[in-house]
């Protein structure tokens, strides 16, 4: 088997119980703001829970359902992908061509991610059935059977600015979902994640960065890889490589990004060890 060779599909219960099981331990250390935000497994599950249970409950997303992501990469977004997959929806990462992907904060300019057909916002085929989005005025938008506007700040507690007509503020209304899972999950509908030739996750990538200089290393900081977990140094929030996010989550592993405001030394310090 070649190097993040595909595997078979995965389904939301294997992903949710593999993020439970890494306890308190971090699976995402996020650089894109002005300080860095640490989610542990238990806490990213409890997310992804909530947001199935709002797509499902209150939006009636159902499989087959067109689920457009218009924002730039973070957690969120992350977390809205992997709960539209679970329901089996096509989950769309849209371009953001008005933004610099070249962008000193790392958190714009994004690809589609790979394993689902881009939606440029001018020649989208079809209408989403839901669009999230922090720009819920844009044309897209008054397409779109439903619109959850969403602020790309981690903690904001709701989306801070005056909303059109009928568009749901997800922040707000998520954080009232039920931190049970309460739905019969269909097939799961991203992609499958990647192997290396010994069945997971390549942890020890040639390319991982290294941190320089005298104490750039924390010596009694615990380390993701030397517990056997690996640490993948993402562009943005992971959809960019999404098959190497899932063989990484799928195996108690964690996620650091965006690689652009991450240093040597924080890579060193999160126990990177590997970059996407």
């Amino acid at each position: 088997m070649s190097p993040h060779a595909p595997r078979s599909l995965p389904t939301a219960a294997e992903l949710l119980t593999a993020l439970e099981r890494t306890g308190p331990r971090p699976v995402l250390a996020w650089y894109g703001e002005a300080s860095r935000i640490e989610l542990s497994g238990h806490v990213l599950a409890n997310w992804v829970i909530k947001a199935i249970g709002h797509l499902h409950d209150e939006v009636a997303l159902a499989p087959g359902d067109l689920v457009v992501l218009d924002l730039p990469p973070h957690w969120k977004r992350l977390v809205l992908a992997l709960a539209g997959w679970s329901l089996g929806a096509e989950v769309v990462v849209l371009a953001r061509p008005d933004e610099d992907p070249e962008a000193a904060d790392g958190t714009s300019g994004a690809e589609p991610a790979e394993g689902a057909a881009p939606v440029p916002q001018a020649e989208a085929a079809e209408a989403p059935q839901v669009l999230v989005t922090d720009r819920p005025d844009s044309a897209l938008a008054d397409a779109a059977d439903e619109v959850l506007a969403v602020q790309p700040v981690s903690l904001a507690p709701r989306f801070g600015a005056e909303l059109p007509p009928l568009v749901r503020d997800w922040v707000v209304e998520v954080r009232g979902s039920s931190d049970l899972l309460g739905v019969a999950l269909p097939d799961w509908s991203g992609p499958a994640p990647a192997v290396d030739a010994d069945g997971g996750v390549d942890a020890t990538s040639a390319d991982a960065p290294r941190a320089s200089g005298v104490g750039a290393t924390s010596a009694d900081a615990p380390r993701a890889s030397e517990v056997g977990a690996p640490r993948l140094l993402v562009p943005g929030d992971g959809l960019e490589v999404p098959e190497r996010l899932l063989a990484v989550l799928l195996g108690g592993g964690g996620l650091v990004g965006p690689a652009a405001q991450v240093t040597a030394h924080q890579a060193e310090e999160e126990g990177v060890t590997a970059r996407a």
